[in-house]
C-alpha cells in the first residue's frame, strides 16, 4: 500500500511542481502588471489633475476680469475722479460690491448684503495680515457654501506710487458655481474620486473645501494658481486638487481576474503534466514491449534480407542466363557488347569480333528427341566452343532457339576471325551423345569485325545477322564475314517491303494470263491469272521475287482481293464479247496467308455478285503447301467456296507431301500436275510413269487433271495418250495480256496432234517409257515452289487395268538426301518411303 501511495505521489509530483511554478510566475507577473497598471493610471491621473487645474485657473481668471470690469464701471461713475467715493446712483452687479480700504461696504449688489459684509470683513483681516494688496481672497465659508472673491482698485495710486486707492470693487462667486463653470463634473465621469483643499501655512494643515469621498493619502495632487498676487504666501498654491481612481490604484476586478487566470492556468498545466506523466509512463511500458517485438522483427528481417539477397542473386542470374541451358542470354550478351564498344571508344580494346552461330537441323532434333534434348545438345556445343576459344577473352550466349552469339576480343584481323569460325565448325564434326543417340550437326556462322567504338550495339548485331543470313543461303557448313555490300542487299529487301505497302495505291500490279487448253479438242477452255509487279526501279518482277516478302509484310490479303476482283471483272467483260455458247473460266492462285483470311469467302461472294459473274467462271488454285499447316481450317474455307459454286484446283501436286488424303478429304475438282513429273531429258522413264500413275489416280477419284509446263509437241501427245484432259505451258502460249488472252479464248485452235506412239494393248505399261521434253522458262513461274526436301508418294488406288506400273522415285541431286524406310505399321503394312535431307 505504501509503495502504491508513493508511486501515486511520485506521479503527482511533477504536476505539483508545475502548478507551483505557474503560481509563482503568475503572481510575479500579476504584481508587475498591477504596478505597471498603477503607474499608467497615475500618469493618467496627473494629466487629469493638470487639465482640471487649468480649467479652474481659467475660471478664476474670468472672475478677476469681472472684478476689474466692475472697478472700471465704478470709476466711470465718479466722473473726473475728484470724489473719493462713487456715485450712489450706480448699483454694483448682483455678485459684486464696493468697499473701502478699511473694509466698509460702500454699495452692494442685489445679492445678500451679509455675504458682502462677510467677505469685506475677511478681506480686512487679510489686509491686517500683510496681504492688503492681493487680488484674490481665499475661499470664505458662509453658511453651507464656500465663496471665492476677486478685487480690483478703483482709481490710480499717487505719483510716487505710495498712496493706495481709496475704494475697491469686489466680485465673488460660490465655489460650486465656479467649479461647475470649469466643467469640474467631468472628473467624476472619468472615474476619479477628488478633494479640493488648501494647505494652511505655517502649520501645514489642510482645509478641505469639496470632496467626493474620504481623504486619500496616496492621491495625485496638483496646484491651482490664480492670476495676480496670492492671498497666501507666494510659494503656496491658492488651491490644491487631489484625485485618485474610484476603484483604486489596484482594482479588485483586475486582481481577481489575474488571480483566477493564474489559478486556471496552474490547474490546466498541472493536470496536463499529470496526464502527460501518466501517458509517458504508459508509453514507456508500450515502448519496452515494442522494443521486444522490434528485436524479434529485426531478427526476422535479417533472415528475410538474407533470403532476399539470395533471391536477388537468383533473379540476377535468371535475368542474364537462359533458364533451359544456364548459358548467358541475349540481355547479358548485349550488355557485354555495349561495354566492349565503350572500351573501344576509350582505346582500352583495339578490335572485337561478333558472330552468330546457327545450328542446322536443330528443329528436327527437337521434334524427334524433344526440346530438352535440343537444349542439352546446345549446351554440349557451347562447351566445345568454349574449349576451342580457351585462349581468348570470349562471351558466349544463347541468342535464339537454335543460335548462339559469340564475342571474341582481341581479334587481330578478319582472317583471324575467319580462322576462329573455322575452328568452331571443326569442333562440330564429331557427333554429340544426346539421350543415347549420336547426333551430328553442322553450323552456319555469320560474323563481323569491329575496330571502332562509333557503332551501336544494334548495328553490330545487325551486321552479324546479315552475314548469317548470307551463310544460311549456302549449302553445307559455312562461315561468312560481313561486308558493306551485304547491308545494301538487306536494305534493298527492306525497301522492297516498304514499296509493297504502296504498290496497290500506285497501281503497279498487273496481270498476265496463260491459256489452259483442252488437249483433245485443241481449244483454250480457261486462263490462269499470273501476278506481276511493275516496280518503278527494278522493273517487272515475278512472284518469286516478292511474294514471300508480301506474305511476311502482311499485304498478301489485299493483293489477293485485288486479283480476284480484277479477274471477275475481266470474266464479266469477256462474257459480253465472246459467243453466247462459249464456256471458259479464270483461275486465281491463293496463298496460304490468303487462305487463312476469315473474310475471303464473303469477299469472293460479294465480288461475284457485284460483277454479275456466275461462280463457274471463277476457279481458285490452292497449293499443297498452303494446306499442310491447318487442314481442318482449309477444309472449312474450301467447302464454303464449293457451296457457292466456285470450283477448286490443287496446284503443284507432287512438289510437297503429295498426300492422297488431300484429294480424298478436300473438295477439289482439278489437280494440276507440276513439272517435277515431266521428263526434261528423255534419259529416264520414271517421271513419265509417275505422271501416268497420277493421271489414273485422279481419274479414278473423279478429278480432272491439268498438266503444267507443257513445252513441246511430244509432251502434249504423251499427255493425251496417258489420259490427261488439259495442258498448260509455253507450247500453247506464253503469259499474255488480257486482250490476246481473249482472242485465244475466242477462236484459237492449238495443234495438239494426237498421234498414238504406243500400242493400245499395253497403254499403261508403255506409258512409262514415253519421254516428254519440257524445258521450263523462268517467266512461267507464278509462285515460289514448295519445299521439295520431303516428298511422300501417295497410296494409289487399285486400277481396273490389267497392269499396275511400279513407281520408283528418283531423288534430285539438289536434295542430297538419303532414303530411310520406316518400320511396318501396326497392321504390318509398310509406310511409304520418304526423303530425309542430310
Amino acid at each position: 500500500m505504501r509503495a502504491s501511495a508513493l508511486k501515486r505521489a511520485s506521479q503527482w509530483q511533477p504536476a505539483v511542481v508545475v502548478a507551483a511554478v505557474v503560481v509563482l510566475t503568475g503572481g510575479r507577473l500579476l504584481t508587475l502588471s498591477a504596478h505597471q497598471r498603477a503607474a499608467e493610471m497615475r500618469i493618467s491621473a496627473q494629466s487629469a489633475v493638470a487639465n482640471h487645474a487649468r480649467q479652474i485657473e481659467v475660471a478664476l481668471r474670468g472672475l478677476l476680469e469681472e472684478a476689474r470690469a466692475e472697478a472700471r464701471r465704478a470709476l466711470n461713475a465718479q466722473g473726473d475722479g475728484t470724489r473719493s467715493t462713487p456715485l450712489l446712483t450706480v448699483v454694483p452687479r448682483p455678485n459684486a460690491f464696493w468697499m473701502t480700504n478699511t473694509g466698509t461696504v460702500l454699495r452692494a449688489g442685489a445679492s445678500d448684503p451679509t455675504v458682502s459684509r462677510a467677505l469685506a470683513s475677511e478681506w480686512t483681516l487679510a489686509g491686517s495680515s500683510g496681504h492688503a494688496g492681493v487680488e484674490f481672497l481665499e475661499p470664505v465659508r458662509y453658511g453651507s457654501q464656500w465663496f471665492v472673491a476677486a478685487q480690483a482698485a478703483m482709481g490710480a495710486t499717487a505719483a510716487n506710487g505710495t498712496a493706495p486707492p481709496r475704494a475697491r470693487a469686489v466680485v465673488y462667486e460660490s465655489l460650486d458655481a465656479l467649479l461647475l463653470r470649469a466643467h469640474f463634473g467631468q472628473l467624476v465621469n472619468e472615474g476619479y474620486d477628488f478633494e479640493l483643499l488648501q494647505s494652511l501655512a505655517p502649520t501645514g494643515e489642510q482645509r478641505v473645501f469639496l470632496a467626493s469621498h474620504g481623504h486619500y493619502p496616496d492621491a495625485v495632487s496638483g496646484a491651482i494658481h490664480p492670476p495676480g498676487a496670492l492671498a497666501l504666501a507666494p510659494s503656496s498654491p491658492y488651491l490644491e486638487l487631489a484625485i485618485r481612481p474610484a476603484t483604486g490604484w489596484y482594482p479588485a476586478r483586475f486582481l481577481a481576474t489575474g488571480i483566477g487566470l493564474v489559478a486556471v492556468l496552474a490547474w490546466l498545466l498541472a493536470w496536463g503534466t499529470h496526464d502527460l506523466t501518466h501517458t509517458l509512463s504508459r508509453t514507456r511500458a508500450a515502448l519496452g514491449t515494442a522494443r521486444g517485438r522490434l528485436r524479434v522483427v529485426h531478427a526476422r528481417l535479417a533472415t528475410e534480407i538474407e533470403k532476399h539477397e539470395a533471391l536477388q542473386k537468383t533473379l540476377e542470374h535468371a535475368r542474364y542466363h537462359d533458364p533451359s541451358t544456364g548459358l548467358p542470354n541475349r540481355r547479358y550478351f548485349m550488355d557485354q557488347l555495349d561495354r566492349a564498344l565503350r572500351a573501344l571508344r576509350t582505346r582500352r580494346l583495339q578490335s572485337i569480333a561478333v558472330g552468330l552461330i546457327h545450328i542446322d537441323r536443330f528443329a528436327l532434333i527437337n521434334d524427334t528427341l524433344g526440346h530438352t534434348a535440343g537444349d542439352e545438345l546446345l549446351l554440349h556445343a557451347a562447351k566445345r566452343f568454349d574449349k576451342v576459344l580457351g585462349g581468348s577473352e570470349t562471351v558466349l550466349a544463347r541468342w535464339g532457339a537454335d543460335q548462339l552469339a559469340l564475342m571474341v576480343y582481341p581479334v587481330q584481323s578478319a582472317a583471324g576471325a575467319q580462322a576462329i569460325a573455322g575452328d568452331l565448325q571443326g569442333a562440330c564434326q564429331e557427333p554429340f551423345a544426346v539421350r543415347k543417340h549420336r547426333v551430328r550437326i553442322a553450323t552456319h556462322i555469320g560474323y563481323t569485325c569491329v575496330d571502332s567504338g562509333l557503332q551501336r550495339t544494334e548495328e553490330v548485331l545487325r551486321e552479324a545477322d546479315i552475314a548469317l543470313s548470307v551463310a544460311n543461303q549456302q549449302k553445307g557448313p559455312l562461315a561468312v564475314g560481313y561486308t558493306p555490300g551485304m547491308g545494301g542487299e538487306a536494305m534493298s529487301l527492306i525497301g522492297l517491303e516498304a514499296d509493297l505497302h504502296i504498290a496497290l495505291d500506285r497501281h503497279e500490279f498487273r496481270l498476265l494470263f496463260q491459256p489452259i487448253v483442252d488437249l483433245k479438242g485443241g481449244r483454250a477452255v480457261g486462263v490462269e491469272t499470273l501476278l506481276r509487279w511493275q516496280h518503278p526501279v527494278q522493273g517487272l518482277l515475278t512472284p518469286d521475287k516478292f511474294l514471300a516478302t508480301a506474305e511476311e509484310a502482311g499485304v498478301i490479303v489485299p493483293v489477293t482481293h485485288w486479283v480476284i476482283e480484277r479477274a471477275c471483272r475481266l470474266a464479266a467483260a469477256w462474257r459480253q464479247r465472246l459467243p453466247a455458247d462459249a464456256d471458259f473460266y479464270v483461275s486465281v492462285n491463293l496463298s496460304a496467308a490468303a487462305l487463312s483470311d476469315p473474310g475471303l469467302r464473303q469477299y469472293v461472294a460479294r465480288v461475284l455478285e457485284a460483277t454479275h459473274t456466275p461462280p463457274r467462271y471463277l476457279k481458285l488454285e490452292v497449293t499443297e503447301g498452303g494446306l499442310i499447316n491447318n487442314v481442318s481450317t482449309a477444309r472449312e474455307v474450301l467447302d464454303a467456296f464449293h457451296n457457292i459454286g466456285v470450283e477448286l484446283m490443287l496446284d503443284d501436286f507432287g512438289t510437297g507431301s503429295s498426300s492422297l488424303s488431300h484429294l480424298q478429304r478436300l473438295p477439289f475438282d482439278f489437280v494440276k500436275i507440276d513439272r517435277p513429273f515431266v521428263n526434261r531429258t528423255g534419259s529416264e522413264r520414271a517421271d513419265t510413269a509417275i505422271t501416268a500413275a497420277i493421271l489414273q489416280m485422279t481419274s479414278s477419284l473423279g478429278l480432272r487433271a491439268v498438266a503444267e509446263v507443257v513445252e513441246t509437241q511430244a509432251a502434249a501427245q504423251a499427255l493425251v495418250q496417258m489420259g490427261c484432259s488439259f495442258g498448260q505451258g509455253y507450247f500453247f502460249s506464253e503469259p499474255v495480256e488480257a486482250e490476246p488472252a481473249l482472242e485465244q479464248l475466242r477462236s484459237h485452235v492449238y495443234p495438239t496432234g494426237v498421234v498414238p506412239i504406243i500400242s493400245t494393248t499395253g497403254l499403261e505399261r508403255d506409258a512409262a517409257d514415253t519421254v516428254i521434253e519440257t524445258p521450263v522458262p523462268a517467266e512461267s513461274v507464278d509462285v515460289p515452289l514448295a519445299d521439295t526436301r520431303t516428298q511422300r508418294i501417295p497410296e494409289l488406288p487399285t486400277l481396273e487395268a490389267p497392269y499396275t506400273p511400279t513407281l520408283k522415285l528418283r531423288t534430285p541431286k539438289s536434295l542430297e538426301g538419303s532414303l530411310e524406310e520406316d518400320e511396318a505399321g501396326p497392321q504390318g503394312r509398310p509406310d511409304a518411303k520418304r526423303v530425309v535431307q542430310s
